[in-house]
């Protein structure tokens, strides 16, 4: 009798907690990657069509954890023949999505201030990467806004250069991430 009056309660606690945890909805939400020609102009791919998988236990913003992928294909800026070079360079026919795992979120202290702990898989690749991130919550909306800089050379992708060496893509990308989730 003592044994299922246990299992009742153990059932008990892990279904109450379970209904804390919440999955949250992508309402809107894009990715950037922010680089430049050197010595000539910005690059800034965007790409709209975020896939996401994410949790969080009530309103404690610690407790975020899951992942955000893009096609990497769906990547496009304001000029097509430059985007037709980049997912060449890309090898979006081999790598076709990218995945951001958050693991941990850490609180700053500072108001909404967070740090989006987690890996980056790109091109293959798989690498810690943090992102400084604003979250903020209402009852019902989540929203993200995080920024983080990479290099792309740590995950196997050769920017290209045209004339020669004068005018390389910087392999410095600055990654801008932002999404609106229902809770």
């Amino acid at each position: 009798f003592k044994g299922s009056i246990m299992k009742f309660l153990v059932l008990s606690i892990i279904l109450v907690l379970s209904l804390f945890a919440g999955e949250l909805k992508l309402q809107s939400g894009s990715v950037m990657g922010l680089t430049s020609v050197l010595g000539d102009s910005k690059i800034d791919p965007k790409n709209d069509n975020l896939l996401t998988n994410l949790s969080i236990d009530g309103d404690d913003i610690t407790t975020l954890k899951g992942t955000i992928s893009v096609e990497m294909a769906l990547f496009k800026s304001q000029n097509a023949d430059r985007d037709e070079n980049m997912l060449e360079t890309l090898e979006v026919e081999k790598f076709t999505k990218s995945i951001y795992t958050i693991q941990s979120v850490e609180d700053t202290k500072a108001p909404s201030v967070y740090i989006l702990k987690g890996e980056l898989d790109l091109h293959g690749v798989k690498k810690a990467l943090d992102f400084n991130a604003t979250i903020t919550q209402d009852d019902m909306i989540l929203s993200i806004d995080a920024k983080s800089k990479i290099n792309v050379e740590d995950y196997g992708i050769e920017m290209p250069c045209l004339l020669g060496f004068t005018m390389c893509v910087d392999e410095n990308v600055e990654i801008n991430g932002v999404a609106v989730f229902n809770k």
